[in-house]
């Protein structure tokens, strides 16, 4: 292994362990909104770990890199040293028309990844993207979802999973294609470690009007989901 991929793991490594201090904190928020209800003893790790790290008031990711964008930054830095980094994606819409990640500038747009038999968080991942369109109805910024499992999820079965959540094919698009290609795409464009197969993190990624990922959000976190607001208001022409 080299220095620079080397380099580029540390980095990515960094955007997991956000992810799990994230997550944990999504947990413990749900630990405590339920404990009138809960049996003596469940959730103890959880609200445990939250007293042991209340003086220090702590937030260790959301404070010191919101978003991870530095992070972010130092990624893509690192992998314009690597040749044979995936940079650009072409992919199938559920129109079934070709799209490629150059069509997509000129505006900003929040990525991820699901597949529309998921019997796990994908429906809800998909709800929230769904509230993030409401929200930005009319405004000059794309959603886009992007499948692991192209066996099962072709143009049609995506189109009755993109009407059932309404979205508008304008502004939210759901990408299906080659799986070995989807798996490079997340891993080395959006720097997402644990792409594959029926397989995603519960991440939302922004990309700004330039082509260039600028943030990575865990969605379960209800303040992850306000920074990702605030973040792409920031990139909207009228904030500029």
């Amino acid at each position: 292994m080299n220095r620079r991929v080397f380099q580029l793991l540390m980095i990515m490594l960094g955007v997991v362990i956000g992810t799990t201090g994230a997550m944990l904190r999504h947990k413990i928020g749900r630990s405590m909104a339920t404990k009138q209800g809960e049996t003596p003893g469940a959730g103890r790790l959880e609200i445990e770990s939250m007293e042991s790290s209340d003086e220090q008031d702590e937030e260790p990711q959301a404070v010191r890199d919101p978003g991870n964008r530095k992070q972010l930054a130092e990624l893509r830095q690192a992998s314009k040293l690597e040749p044979n980094w995936t940079r650009a994606f072409e992919l199938t819409e559920r129109s079934g028309e070709t799209v490629r990640s150059e069509d997509l500038l000129g505006q900003p747009y929040v990525a991820c990844f699901f597949f529309s038999t998921c019997p796990g968080t994908c429906k809800r991942q998909s709800g929230e993207m769904r509230l993030l369109q409401s929200k930005f109805k009319g405004k000059p910024v794309r959603f886009v979802s992007i499948s692991v499992d192209p066996e099962n999820d072709t143009p049609e079965a995506l189109r009755a999973y993109a009407d059932s959540f309404n979205a508008d094919s304008q502004q939210w698009l759901f990408l299906t294609g080659d799986l070995e290609k989807i798996i490079k795409v997340g891993t080395e464009m959006f720097f997402l470690p644990g792409v594959e197969k029926r397989g995603h993190p519960d991440r939302f990624c922004l990309v700004n009007a330039q082509g260039d990922l600028v943030g990575s959000y865990v969605w379960l976190d209800s303040q992850e989901r306000e920074m990702l607001v605030k973040h792409i208001e920031e990139l909207l022409p009228e904030s500029n």
